[in-house]
């Protein structure tokens, strides 16, 4: 297993493989200490663990290595055991090739995890028997090859670089749902082509039994590639921003995208709908976090992307809105969000190379709006909430960073909790 990732996302196939009596040996490049968690987890399992480095004799000994989501195709001891013909996986694709149930698999630069969650609720009410599965935190999506069957449905969430994977082995699932596209992840891909490229694997292997649910958005990008599947473009027909219960256009797009699914699936279209609008959301997704002296509390932390943040601000406008900003980039462009700026408040920056890159900017642009650089996130919270005291109707302070949170934090999740204990203590 080459990374097993400080959120734990080599667990799963670690243990999957340990319990079925392989010799399984973990390499990553990072230190005990940082993986403490995750080693943790696995001491009653006889793992060999090779830290802070890649031994090229643990490549060349294996008959099977698995490969985590931020480890390089072209990292070189890879390449050598590629040259060896040893196999190489990632965990996904594995999955998908080996699993006999059904594969609803869901990609797209946003709304992947609220997509994935509205369908799989809207399944378990039609009392269908389904499984959550993906690059979803706490899962293991390899542990289901035990219990999963022919007659089930598995709603998947895939990112783009498990989906690189799907390339090699052309596969893709048996109903596609592809969100939207737009600029990510610049900080490891060369190019937004490169980034497409992945993520069109959830649909370019399809056969004629097979199904494609996309956002109208992503027509003209499909249609080139003239996929084999049968293919549904959505439109914002079947639900009012008002009818479903999470705010933002976006989720009527995911709405409408989640009840086209659901109608593939052959659920009753009158109980899907009513699932879909009673779906509440996920945490750390525009989660209003606590209501005090008219001063509503929003966890965005998931927005590690300009164009995210956008919407956060579109969704949020009947309030003036202070937002907590920065961290670290992903290369990506910023243009029409510092636009958008216009339209809030105050502006809170969160250390990071995100935040290097826009404060001179924000500086010219907007001088009164914008705060000085907070390392701490409980001093920027207090300042957000002292400075909403000036709106005597209400006031939004929302946490959309438009950047990773690895300047101050593990990931985003942490960022989110972190947000929502100081709220809480206000």
């Amino acid at each position: 297993m080459v990374g097993l990732g400080v959120q734990g996302g080599g667990l799963g196939v670690a243990k999957f493989f340990a319990e079925l009596g392989a010799k399984v040996t973990v390499t990553d490049l990072r230190s005990e200490m940082e993986l403490a968690n995750s080693i943790k987890r696995l001491k009653s399992y006889p793992i060999v663990f090779h830290l802070n480095k890649h031994l090229l004799q643990d490549f060349l000994e294996a008959d099977i290595i698995f490969k985590g989501p931020s480890v390089p195709w072209n990292l070189p001891e890879i390449i050598e055991a590629e040259k060896q013909n040893i196999p190489i996986e990632m965990e996904l694709a594995f999955f998908t090739k080996h699993c006999p149930a059904k594969i609803i698999g869901v990609t797209g630069t946003r709304g992947k995890s609220t997509t994935t969650n509205m369908i799989y609720l809207a399944l378990q009410n039609a009392k269908i028997n389904c499984f959550l599965a993906g690059s979803l935190p706490g899962i293991s999506t390899i542990s289901l090859l035990k219990s999963v069957t022919a007659e089930d449905w598995v709603v998947m969430e895939i990112p783009s670089w498990p989906l690189a994977a799907f390339h090699r082995h052309k596969i893709s699932p048996h109903i596609a749902v592809f969100t939207n596209f737009y600029p990510d992840h610049l900080n490891f891909y060369k190019s937004m082509d490169d980034y497409l490229y992945d993520k069109k694997a959830i649909y370019m292997y399809q056969t004629p039994q097979d199904y494609l649910v996309a956002a109208r958005q992503l027509q003209k990008i499909i249609g080139n590639d003239r996929p084999q599947s049968q293919v549904f473009y959505t439109d914002d027909s079947s639900f009012s921003e008002a009818s479903i219960s999470l705010p933002g256009k976006h989720n009527l797009e995911n709405a409408n995208i989640s009840l086209k699914v659901l109608e593939i699936v052959g659920i009753d279209k009158q109980k899907a709908e009513k699932s879909i609008v009673g779906f509440k959301g996920l945490p750390y997704r525009q989660q209003i976090v606590r209501i005090k002296d008219k001063v509503i509390f929003i966890n965005d932390s998931t927005s590690t992307t300009p164009v995210a943040t956008i919407k956060a601000i579109d969704t949020f406008h009947d309030k003036p809105i202070i937002l907590l900003l920065g961290g670290k980039s992903k290369n990506l462009p910023y243009g029409q969000l510092l636009e958008k700026l216009q339209g809030v408040e105050k502006i809170i920056l969160l250390k990071g190379s995100f935040t290097d890159e826009i404060e001179p900017l924000l500086k010219k642009q907007y001088p009164d709006k914008v705060s000085l650089v907070f390392t701490d996130m409980d001093k920027a919270v207090q300042f957000a909430f002292q400075s909403a005291g000036n709106f005597e109707n209400g006031a939004y302070i929302l946490l959309s960073p438009a950047a990773t949170s690895f300047a101050m934090f593990k990931n985003e999740f942490e960022r989110g909790d972190c947000f929502n204990e100081i709220v809480k203590k206000i």
